[in-house]
């Protein structure tokens, strides 16, 4: 709901040590004391937080001079600053062409939806059929809960009697059709010509009905609570409608994108909005900091589904998250330590009791982002937002919410954890305390006030510097005693101390955010062969949110309405560069290219808020460019375009050596077709150092088709099978780097494309909605050391950054074992006594949950899930007859198998990502592992070496595929080395740790 470094040696940059000094215990941690009311701590010299939560009355009278709706726009989105009267500094907000169907996502032609026709002026007007448009930032409550949305509409013109409908919908999504029964629908209103009402929620039956007079139009105003009391007022002619939401609704969404559309059974029938005087589309308040670029992320928490396994937390993410990208979390202990799963219904999202908000309604827990907020080019900052509520209910006591940003891609959200960069604790007296890394400072108290706005700014780099907002008061500004990462993992946290204590997170933004979010196609819409000119960006929405169309020299933009806000990418070489004769692949530079571009800016006028980024010249030094000419077309380009996001992309050879990056360049790429992820990783790895800003973020172009001429070393030998292959590994390599943003897939030739290459199109498919729809997915390895000398597990994320210790098991020769003993979540940790043949394993990394023996002195201890059961039992491996036993009741043997020869380690995986652990081997002498992809039959892989003399075998799914895969741990270097799937390319590699500890890998972060 939307209402208005102490790192101690904790890994970083190569240091290879890890200091596992023990962490104090107990939930409540140090409070410092109290700074004075009043000054800010610091210097004063930290960045200003980004604005992200501007909103505004919207009014659009439709008043345009009716020569103005021409062929190709017709008129939907010309004049709107005119129109709608934006303040100063500000542009009016543009409508989207939707299909306003229940069959198609393709809005109809242009002329079906226009504005100000001749025939109905300063109207507008829909008519054809079915049809609806978007407005391009979505309807707000008020600080008092409610929202308004006024127009008035002529379902029929020269029509009283008929049952054709002029509709309003409200939908969280901004991927609606606009259809007033859809799925995605929270509440539709049609208006039909006879004067007939009926409102309706996700279906087709409406939940009221009402009626007035019939007449030839009707002035409607729908006002929205999204308080407890679920009211709905109606009123229609001067006629009101007191309407009570439907029984599945618990509050109203603070957030909802806005539909108007129209139903005529003939295509000689129009529907208009408007008076024609005047009275347009009123919406009483929108969120125009939502849309305003590619880049934030807004989670509204409204309107998820609760009564879920995970209680709403990753539900609806894309429809409650009003932002072009989207991303999911995981619950968190919220404790300093080993990580814990916190018990279920500890977190929730829009529960019955708290609606519309994150709620922690069982003392202390917490959330983490799960992609991090990461510093842009413009600012070399970002800017993290929340609203927290410490205890609901109460302006009293030192229980805290805590909003915290961490070096640690897998940290327990603890505020006060030594992964910490930056966290706030806010109590619900208003006391404030800034911590970093562990370290507590007392920050000035702000007025109690229930809930508080806050805000950090974090500029990264050699800039170091902070600011925090609380309520508008600035209670911190200046460099930090921590280093503040450029990727930092946002988390959210609640401690209290008495039972039936609630504290609540509402409306969280993120200036930016680093790690895949971003998928498309280039090439969606081409003037030349084969796409001639067709947007065929309807064929892939469901799985796309960002696409680049070509315009090579067609002079047309109409292409623009249909693109959602901040959704759309353009190519820039007509106003550029000079035409080329067909026989020549090289670049001149256009002498008018400045004035080109600030005249194209012109042109798009209020569709610029559909383009997310502009390109540079593709490829450009390939096509002759030099790095001076790039430079300036890189400064032409941003000053035409200066809130867009600037993408350069390179060909493979250019990505090999040092080419020129200007840094305005906000994402760079390079393409490489069909040649596998042995070739990308390391022109990747290359071109991260030449980079000329550190805040550049990197981009991918994954071929889409063996389609002869399409894509190099694509044809004539690759298969549909290899190039779906080949995308996997695309997906695989971003979820390694969270630099990478931007997976765009060259290209998309048309309706025909699943037919041609059917595998290739349903791994980009299931790829592409993981992105847009943010969807959990396997997480990663993390890594970690047990120490014998003093019988300590320590843990990392897996980006190496450790994230806490604690000792178990009595050290001796006890061998550690980490497992999900009782279900599925977080691994937790246990030991093997070797002499007894005993283990102990815990669920709570402190207390001994299971004691039991299984095999005999001289066993090698496994663990594993055999069969599948979604919980980690025991087995080991008898190196007298190298044969495994396996458990599936930490009782008997379930499975027995030979396999390996004398001398050789055992190893255990789900080799597959079938959710089932099998058996391996590693033979030391030579290097070589062989994976059996069963525990009751011999089915060896052909063996893969990997590895140096001396190197401990380990395995992992290093990058979370869903399958783990063989590496090592060298001792020499305590360093972690995992290797893709069936091969010997190192796609993972962290030093962790101090001579002479024991390497871990789970499932902590």
């Amino acid at each position: 709901m939307i209402l208005t470094q102490r790192l101690g040696r904790g890994l970083l940059a190569g240091a290879s040590a890890l200091a596992l000094a023990l962490l104090p215990a107990g939930l409540a941690p140090t409070t410092a004391a109290a700074a004075p009311v009043g000054a800010p701590v610091g210097d004063g010299s930290g960045p200003v937080p980004a604005d992200l939560g501007s909103t505004r009355a919207f009014a659009d009278t439709f008043q345009l001079d009716p020569a103005q709706d021409t062929d190709p726009m017709y008129g939907l989105n010309v004049g709107i600053d005119a129109r709608q009267s934006p303040p100063a500094g500000q542009h009016g907000i543009s409508y989207t062409r939707v299909s306003g169907r229940w069959d198609t996502t393709a809005a109809p032609a242009q002329w079906f939806v226009q504005t100000s026709h001749p025939n109905h002026p300063n109207k507008l007007l829909f008519a054809k059929g079915v049809s609806a448009v978007m407005l391009g930032a979505p309807a707000v409550a008020d600080a008092t809960g409610h929202y308004t949305v006024s127009t008035v509409i002529d379902p029929v013109v020269g029509d009283t009697v008929s049952k054709d409908w002029g509709s309003i919908v409200l939908s969280r999504s901004h991927r609606s059709t606009g259809y007033v029964t859809g799925g995605d629908v929270d509440l539709g209103l049609t208006v039909t010509s006879g004067g007939e009402l009926a409102l309706f929620h996700g279906g087709e039956t409406p939940f009221w009905t009402g009626r007035v007079a019939p007449t030839a139009q009707y002035a409607v105003s729908l006002a929205v609570s999204t308080g407890a009391d679920r009211a709905l007022t109606l009123t229609v002619n001067g006629t009101p409608f007191t309407v009570s939401a439907p029984a599945g609704v618990t509050r109203w969404p603070g957030s909802e994108f806005l539909y108007l559309g129209a139903y005529l059974s003939t295509e000689d029938r129009v529907t208009t909005f408007g008076d024609g005087a005047g009275h347009g589309l009123n919406v009483s308040r929108v969120d125009t900091g939502a849309i305003r670029s590619a880049k934030p992320l807004v989670d509204t928490f409204d309107g998820a589904p609760n009564a879920t396994a995970d209680s709403g937390l990753n539900q609806d993410l894309s429809a409650r998250q009003p932002s072009l990208i989207s991303a999911d979390y995981t619950a968190v202990s919220g404790v300093r330590g080993l990580a814990l799963t916190p018990p279920a219904g500890s977190v929730q999202v829009n529960s019955p009791a708290n609606p519309n908000v994150l709620s922690f309604p069982k003392g202390t827990a917490a959330v983490r982002l799960n992609k991090p907020a990461t510093s842009d080019v413009p600012t070399g900052a970002y800017t993290v937002h929340a609203a927290l509520t410490p205890v609901v209910g109460s302006t009293s006591g030192q229980d805290w919410a805590s909003l915290a940003v961490s070096n640690a891609s897998g940290g327990t959200g603890a505020v006060d954890a030594e992964d910490v960069a930056l966290g706030l604790r806010v109590q619900a007296d208003g006391g404030l305390t800034l911590l970093q890394g562990g370290t507590p400072t007392a920050l000035p108290a702000v007025p109690a006030a229930g809930s508080y706005e806050v805000s950090v700014a974090l500029a990264t780099g050699d800039k170091q510097r902070a600011t925090v907002t609380v309520n508008g008061a600035t209670v911190f500004s200046g460099r930090t005693a921590a280093q503040l990462p450029r990727d930092g993992y946002v988390s959210l946290g609640a401690h209290h101390s008495a039972a039936g204590q609630v504290t609540t997170v509402d409306d969280l933004r993120v200036s930016m955010l680093g790690g895949l979010g971003y998928y498309g196609y280039f090439d969606i819409r081409d003037p030349n062969d084969p796409n001639f000119s067709v947007n065929h960006a309807p064929e892939v929405a469901s799985w796309t949110n960002l696409n680049t169309y070509l315009r090579d020299r067609d002079p047309r933009l109409d292409f623009l309405d249909q693109c959602l806000p901040s959704s759309c990418v353009i190519d820039l070489n007509q106003e550029t560069v000079l035409p080329r004769p067909d026989d020549s692949w090289r670049f001149d530079p256009n002498p008018s290219a400045a004035q080109n571009l600030l005249d194209l800016a012109k042109r798009i006028g209020p569709n610029l808020d559909k383009i997310a980024a502009v390109d540079l010249s593709d490829e450009a030094y390939s096509h002759g460019l030099s790095p001076a000419q790039v430079q300036t077309q890189a400064a032409q380009i941003k000053a035409a375009f200066p809130d867009k996001m600037l993408i350069m992309s390179l060909d493979h050879w250019n990505a090999e050596q040092t080419a020129p990056i200007p840094s305005v360049v906000d994402i760079v790429g390079f393409d490489y077709y069909c040649v596998g992820r042995g070739e990308i990783q390391p022109r990747l790895a290359n071109l991260k150092t030449f980079l000329s800003s550190p805040d550049q973020h990197l981009m991918l172009f994954p071929e889409s088709t063996n389609q002869e001429k399409v894509a190099d070393n694509c044809y004539p030998d690759r298969t549909d099978a290899d190039v779906a292959a080949f995308n996997a590994e695309y997906r695989a390599i971003a979820a390694q780097d969270p630099r990478v943003v931007y997976l765009q897939n060259f290209r998309w030739l048309g309706p025909d494309q699943p037919t041609k290459v059917p595998l290739t199109v349903a791994a980009q498919q299931r790829i592409g909605r993981a992105v847009v729809n943010a969807t959990p997915g396997p997480a990663p390895a993390s890594v970690g050391v047990y120490r014998k000398a003093d019988a300590s597990f320590g843990e990392a994320a897996h980006n190496g950054w450790f994230t806490g210790r604690t000792v178990f098991g009595g050290g001796g020769n006890a061998v550690p074992l980490t497992g999900h003993w009782n279900g599925p979540g977080t691994d937790t940790i246990g030991v093997y006594h070797p002499e007894t043949a005993t283990f102990q394993l815990s669920n709570d990394n402190a207390t001994v949950a299971a004691t039991f023996p299984f095999g005999v002195p001289g066993d090698i201890p496994l663990v594993g899930d055999w069969s599948g059961q979604g919980r980690t039992t025991v087995g080991v491996y008898r190196p007298g007859d190298q044969t495994f036993y396996l458990s599936d009741d930490n009782s008997t043997v379930k499975y027995r198998i030979p396999l390996g020869n004398a001398g050789w380690k055992p190893l255990v995986g789900d080799w597959d990502g079938n959710g089932t652990t099998t058996v391996g081997v590693y033979d030391p002498d030579t290097q070589v592992f062989y994976l059996n992809d069963s525990n009751q039959t011999e089915h060896v892989r052909p063996g893969i070496k990997f590895g140096n003399p001396g190197d401990i075998p380990i395995k992992g799914d290093w990058d979370g595929t869903g399958k783990e895969s063989i590496g090592v741990y060298r001792p020499g270097d305590q360093g972690f080395y995992g290797a893709a799937e069936n091969s010997d390319l190192v796609i993972y590699s962290k030093k962790f740790g101090n001579a002479g500890d024991v390497p871990l890998v789970g499932n902590w972060g």
